[in-house]
């Protein structure tokens, strides 16, 4: 390692002894420049009064306080005293260390001062001033001194040798005029500056490189005494950061077994020859520390990271210690940025968790040699991991809301983190995902709001054609911090969207179906949509709804008879027993399991369901028999008896071979029926609300060619009821609402994907 060589000014022994004479808390003192903290809240419980910056972390601490840094290019030196929470900044410095006492040494490493001046403080006292520092000018001591860090009240001071390797001394800040004293590195022996991942101030580990050899070695020195202990790497070129406390030594190493790294750390108790190797998958670049007899480390990392700087894939490894005895292992912190000593062989780290959030945190050794304990010192206020503070998400929703777009919201205690968010239809299954943006721009580490609008589109349909389906739905909100630290928030919650029951929405979306039976018996089930706002229809896809339809001869839609809220059918089979399909909301079976209504149904030629012709609210059926009379079923609502007894409400009837019910077609107080006689002349009965119908008004002729008439209710969105006509293809008729001429020009429109089918209904 090279070093900066330092040249300037030297001050004489009679400054030296004066500007290092500060353990007795005498310098002069200036403004203050933070006022006592009044006390910090992290949720609803106030967890500490002491703050701590939130974009800084821990350099250095004493029984006083503690020194913290700003991160950035130009980093904030600021000393916090536990008594009151005030604090001071120490300006001018690009170098700061607190090592266990409280003493701070800053130096400036800009031009023109070049790292020569030292300055210390005494911060052992709150005040409402704060002291004026001491300078001290390196080379005073000698040429090429240069500043490495404190322990105690020990400066540790790097010497760089012309031509010749460096070497480490010690100043002991005791009052006297300062000696460097030589503790490591000499002729043939580079050490390199101790480490500062200690938490024993009363001695050093340093690196040593042997020039002669190549080889690596750990020299431990006993500040009191000035004695050292050598201790050799095994693979010297993959040693890595080391640490020492007032009993053990250890640091990170690779050794080769075969052909395989291993990974571990080396631990030797203090005087004893003995080395334990503990296996460890971390990274060899990761710091550990020494508390008592337990191996403390873990990843850097802190929660205002840049955006994405742990990436998609990130886990941050927690803070944990492992004692070195008993192998027992327990996790600290969820994560932490920075530690250093404090006194007493206690640990200060900068870090966070669950439950008491981002701080600083005291590890202080145990006398019984168990767990190390933990307490926050220090609070930046901020929440460790991600929660949900709030959300703006609905219970219920009407079809006419879903269909104008819905806007969600959700209120994280942190903006930088990737979220997910699933919606799920939870009767289908069917899930659609999406990324959510962050706020722009992104506070690391502060509140964040994430939103987003639904479009009210299908889940299932392609590109979202179609509206969304009623029922139940859930959104489940992932959240997982960008940095990595602390685990994934999963916030899941359900509204429901209702609509009114409508007679041709088999699966509860709010537009019309169309069931058709095909030539193998086979039923199907097509969704259709307006193409535009009160125009024509256009087709939205298939579901297989079942075989096995081939044994019935009449099919009809009847709307709901049966007291759900979903579109019934009706089928009679061959030998004249009529069969009742409750509708069940769902596309994949839209149809439950048949139950029987009752035989004798073959006494009737036409039959056709779906209007209210009474007036109660409930669709009613009538049905034509071979004599040409009218026969009203009156619906009931009920599942096991859905009719009343029938009524004959007319004759003359059999000169029609198609009727329809339409519902309210022509804008009259009730439901009303269309009827195709012989010559294809197609003929309007508006329903009066009592059962009968209205003289008959005549639509027009040419509907001959068609094989079946299918009242899809209002199909295209404009609140009127229209008409499907199919012969194999299909021709939309949209309803104008008016008795005299109740249907628009027909359209042609292509909604069964040339099935081969031989009923539509």
């Amino acid at each position: 390692m090279k070093h900066v060589r330092i040249s300037g000014r030297r001050l004489t022994a009679a400054a030296l002894t004066a500007a290092l004479a500060v353990t007795g808390g005498t310098m002069a003192t200036a403004p203050a420049t933070a006022a006592p903290a009044t006390g910090i809240t992290q949720g609803d419980q106030q967890t500490s009064t002491v703050p701590f910056p939130r974009d800084a972390d821990v350099v250095g601490a004493g029984p006083s306080g503690f020194l913290s840094k700003t991160r950035g290019a130009t980093p904030e030196f600021r000393w916090t005293w536990y008594a009151d929470g005030s604090s001071v900044v120490l300006p001018g410095a690009t170098t700061a260390a607190a090592g266990g006492s409280d003493l701070v040494v800053t130096v400036d490493r800009s031009a023109p001062v070049a790292g020569r001046i030292v300055r210390v403080y005494d911060l052992s006292t709150p005040a409402a001033t704060a002291p004026v520092p001491q300078e001290v000018n390196l080379e005073a001591l000698g040429d090429g001194y240069f500043f490495e860090g404190l322990t105690g009240n020990t400066l540790l001071l790097g010497r760089y040798q012309e031509d010749g390797p460096a070497q480490q001394y010690t100043v002991t800040l005791d009052g006297t005029a300062p000696k460097p004293r030589w503790v490591a590195g000499s002729a043939g022996v580079d050490c390199y500056n101790g480490y500062e991942d200690w938490t024993d101030t009363g001695s050093v580990l340093y690196e040593c490189h042997l020039e002669e050899t190549g080889y690596r070695v750990k020299v431990l020195v006993d500040l009191a005494s000035g004695s050292s202990r050598w201790y050799l790497q095994t693979e010297d070129q993959w040693a890595r950061p080391g640490a020492v406390s007032a009993t053990h030594v250890a640091w990170r190493e690779a050794r080769m077994s075969g052909s395989r790294s291993l990974h571990g750390i080396v631990v030797h108790r203090i005087g004893t020859p003995t080395e334990l190797w503990i296996p460890s998958d971390d990274d060899l670049e990761d710091p550990i520390h020494l508390v008592g007899g337990w191996v403390a480390s873990g990843q850097k990392a802190h929660i205002d990271s840049a955006r994405g700087a742990g990436g998609s894939d990130a886990t941050v490894r927690p803070f944990t210690v492992q004692s070195i005895e008993t192998k027992e292992k327990a996790v600290l912190l969820t994560a932490f940025s920075s530690a250093v000593a404090g006194p007493g062989g206690t640990l200060l780290v900068r870090g966070g968790t669950p439950e008491q959030g981002e701080g600083l945190y005291r590890v202080s050794p145990r006398a019984d040699g168990g767990r190390p304990d933990v307490e926050l010192v220090a609070s930046t206020g901020q929440s460790t991991v991600v929660t949900l503070t709030g959300s703006t998400t609905p219970k219920t929703l009407t079809g006419d809301q879903v269909a104008r777009g819905v806007d969600f919201g959700w209120d994280l205690s942190r903006a930088d983190s990737e979220v997910q968010l699933s919606l799920t239809h939870v009767r289908s299954r069917t899930t659609v995902d999406t990324r959510l943006s962050a706020p722009d721009p992104v506070d690391p580490g502060m509140p964040g709001r994430f939103t987003w609008h639904w479009d009210g589109k299908d889940l299932e349909s392609a590109y979202g054609a179609g509206p969304a389906r009623g029922g139940e739905y859930e959104w489940k909100l992932t959240a997982r911090p960008d940095e990595g630290i602390g685990p994934e928030l999963v916030s899941t919650g359900r509204f429901t969207v209702t609509r009114p029951a409508a007679p041709h929405d088999f699966d509860d979306d709010g537009t019309a179906d169309l069931l058709v039976r095909d030539t193998g018996g086979v039923l199907w089930r097509f969704g259709t949509r307006p193409a535009a706002p009160a125009g024509s229809l256009t087709g939205t896809g298939a579901s297989r709804v079942g075989g096995g339809w081939g044994i019935y001869d009449r099919l009809e839609t009847v709307g709901n008879i049966a007291g759900t809220t979903a579109p019934d059918a009706v089928a009679r089979d061959k030998d004249g027993v009529l069969w009742l399909y409750q509708g069940t909301g769902d596309r994949t079976k839209p149809l439950s399991v048949r139950t029987k209504i009752g035989a004798g149904w073959n006494a009737y030629d036409r039959l056709a369901g779906g209007s209210d012709l009474t007036g109660d609210g409930r669709p009613d059926l009538v049905a034509t028999d071979r004599a040409g009379d009218l026969y009203l079923y009156k619906g009931t609502g009920s599942a096991t008896a859905p009719f009343a007894a029938r009524k004959k409400i007319g004759y003359g009837w059999g000169v029609y071979n198609q009727l329809t019910a339409t519902g309210n077609l022509a804008g009259g107080p009730a439901g009303d029926l269309v009827a195709r006689d012989k010559a294809g002349v197609l003929w309007l009965y508006l329903g009066k609300g009592d059962g009968t119908f209205a003289a008959r008004t005549k639509v027009g002729a040419g509907w001959g060619a068609f094989t079946d008439l299918t009242a899809v209710g209002d199909a295209d969105g404009d609140g009127r009821a229209d008409l499907v006509a199919s012969n194999g293809d299909e021709t939309f008729y949209a309803g104008t609402g008016s008795w005299s001429a109740p249907f628009k020009r027909s359209v042609a429109v292509s909604l069964t994907q040339n099935t081969s089918y031989n009923t539509a209904f």
